[in-house]
């Protein structure tokens, strides 16, 4: 005779996937939005992380600031510098990134790190309910 399945059980485990699914984007979405915007403290990572995506296997870079600048036009608005980083590659040409590509690099960078490492710790997270809510094996 054949054993019934065990509809509870298999309920758990559905209910069990869900919240494992929700917790795992909670930390991405956590990561990405609390840690990636630590990763601006770092000196110098945006830098890399724009050289990195914009001139793969570049010789040296220069790196020109320029001065603090108003970047709207009222009076009481906010202040801003200006980067621009100089690329040398080795066939002896140069690539300038501009200071918006720099800035666009710079922010989805830092964000786009913080997802990498909140990825990392939700897979570990959608692993558990394999080990934890396994099919009992049949004597």
């Amino acid at each position: 005779m054949q054993s019934q399945p065990d509809n509870s059980r298999t309920i758990f485990r559905i209910i069990s996937w869900i919240v494992a699914l929700m917790v795992a984007c909670a930390v991405i979405f956590g990561s990405t939005f609390m840690v990636g915007p630590m990763f601006f403290g770092v000196p110098g990572l945006s830098d890399k992380i724009t050289v990195m995506l914009n001139c793969p296997g570049a010789v040296s870079t220069s790196i020109d600031e320029g001065a603090s600048t108003q970047t709207t036009t009222s009076p009481s608005g906010v202040y801003g510098h200006t980067v621009e980083i100089t690329c040398k590659m080795a066939d002896g040409s140069q690539k300038v990134i501009p200071n918006e590509q720099v800035a666009l690099y710079s922010i989805g960078g830092m964000f786009g790190l913080g997802a990498v490492l909140g990825l990392c710790c939700a897979v570990p997270i959608m692993i558990v309910p394999f080990f934890l809510f396994r099919k009992p094996k049949n004597k």
